[in-house]
């Protein structure tokens, strides 16, 4: 869904599609804005992991990990379209995918 008036970016398993506005600065900021279930306990900062998402369409348009997410990326193991939502763009047409909890 795409929109002269914003970008939005769509949340499985529900497949609710949100906007993004001006004041969102990450997948995660959006996530906590709507009281979407996704994990996170560091406040943001990208030393937990738990805010990782599975980015399902729109991986090519994402920028490279930053520095703390590929430190975290590394260290778990994370395959290219595992991202954490703390340090992940909210760009126009992105899909990602809450994973359940463990």
């Amino acid at each position: 869904m795409k929109s002269k008036s914003g970008k939005y970016i769509t949340f499985l398993p529900d497949n609710r599609i949100v906007l993004v506005s001006q004041k969102d600065q990450s997948v995660l900021d959006i996530a906590v804005r709507e009281s979407l279930p996704l994990n996170h306990t560091c406040g943001g900062f990208g030393t937990c992991g738990t805010c990782r998402i599975f980015v399902r369409e729109g991986l090519e348009n994402l920028p490279p990990r930053n520095e703390v997410e590929m430190e975290m990326a590394g260290d778990r193991g994370f395959a290219d379209y595992e991202r954490l939502a703390c340090q992940t763009e909210p760009i126009d047409g992105l899909v990602c995918e809450i994973p359940p909890k463990a």
